[in-house]
């Protein structure tokens, strides 16, 4: 769903990124096998924080007579937890999508670009968690800096050693099947908390843009 389509009235989207603590991504790093308490943490109970925190900027523009919403926390909202394609069961590969997506957001309003894993590089690393807002306050435009969807990714394969599934490959790129079937193991052994996030940690992108190549003809 375009901007438009979420609010009629849509001039901008403010894109926010909120990075993990240094406690959380170092906990994380010890062991590669298994997400470390403090990162379970922070993705479920930090997510709910972050729920609220866009639920505050939304209110905070309301009060300042702009129209606002959240699409995250919209009830419009939908994402699939991996639906299996008919045509596509040999392959052993699901189908994820949603209406919104705060990555791909965070990328168009120049926040950073995708790396291997799939996750987005910005200047304060790859390690976080992202939101967003559409309003009809009308906002000078960020300059995005960069042209191409992996620029600050120097495909080093820091993040492939990492998996502890194996889900990410230079041929193949991110084999999300593999990834979701991990989190949601994660989920069973450690409910109702889930995550992973080895592929963020101890990497060179963890806290910022490792390097920057610019490439051209790719968007």
């Amino acid at each position: 769903m375009l901007p438009e389509l979420w609010l009629p009235e849509a001039k901008t989207v403010i894109s926010v990124f909120l990075p993990y603590t240094k406690e959380i991504k170092e906990a994380n790093a010890v062991d590669m096998k298994f997400p470390a308490n403090e990162w379970l943490h922070g993705r479920f109970e930090g997510q709910k924080i972050i729920d609220r925190l866009s639920s505050n900027i939304v209110r905070v523009l309301q009060n300042s007579g702009y129209k606002a919403i959240s699409p995250s926390i919209d009830k419009r909202f939908k994402a699939s937890v991996g639906t299996w394609l008919k045509t596509d069961k040999k392959l052993n590969n699901s189908y994820y999508y949603s209406n919104w997506s705060e990555r791909h957001v965070a990328y168009a309003a120049g926040l950073g670009t995708f790396g291997l894993s799939k996750g987005l590089l910005t200047e304060k690393g790859i390690t976080g968690r992202f939101t967003s807002i559409i309003t009809n306050y009308n906002h000078e435009p960020t300059k995005r800096i960069y042209n191409g969807i992996y620029d600050y990714c120097t495909m080093c394969g820091r993040c492939i050693k990492n998996c502890p599934v194996n889900a990410i490959s230079f041929e193949h790129g991110k084999d999300h099947t593999k990834c979701s079937k991990f989190i949601d193991y994660t989920a069973k052994k450690s409910n109702p908390r889930y995550g992973c996030g080895k592929c963020q940690v101890d990497v060179p992108c963890e806290n910022g843009i490792p390097h920057y190549k610019k490439t051209e003809g790719l968007i």
